[in-house]
């Protein structure tokens, strides 16, 4: 099972995670962290490293359905999208959210969260294809 929905983008890394943060704002969703990894591993280890952006991004109306049905869903919220340098191409990667619930295939619900998982991929999907 691939776990990941990646594309490769001409922008570089700042660029791209301006026009995904866009993108996910005009579409419902929103970036609710951002994690410089190039930044933390800089200031805290004193090691250079390329270009790495993690964002966190959530539906609210997707959540908030999921955590109506079972507020254990949380657990697998709220989504993942990387931005980050690799030999000098810049790649926006989705951890896809139907493999991020099938890991918690026991939690009642399920059939219902898989859902929500799948409409969830398929619109980051979109936004993935749009950089």
């Amino acid at each position: 099972m691939k776990i990941d929905y990646s594309r490769e983008t001409s922008l570089n890394v700042k660029k791209a995670v301006e026009k995904l943060t866009a993108d996910l704002k005009s579409s419902g969703w929103g970036v609710l962290g951002v994690i410089d990894v190039k930044k933390i591993f800089s200031e805290k280890l004193n090691l250079e490293y390329d270009e790495y952006i993690i964002l966190d991004v959530c539906n609210p109306a997707l959540a908030s359905k999921g955590l109506r049905i079972n507020k254990q869903a949380g657990l697998i919220l709220p989504c993942k999208i990387i931005v980050y340098d690799d030999n000098g191409k810049t790649k926006v990667s989705l951890y896809k959210p139907t493999v991020a619930l099938s890991t918690a295939a026991s939690l009642p619900g399920y059939d219902e969260l898989a859902n929500l998982a799948r409409e969830a991929e398929k619109g980051l999907k979109e936004i993935v294809d749009k950089q």
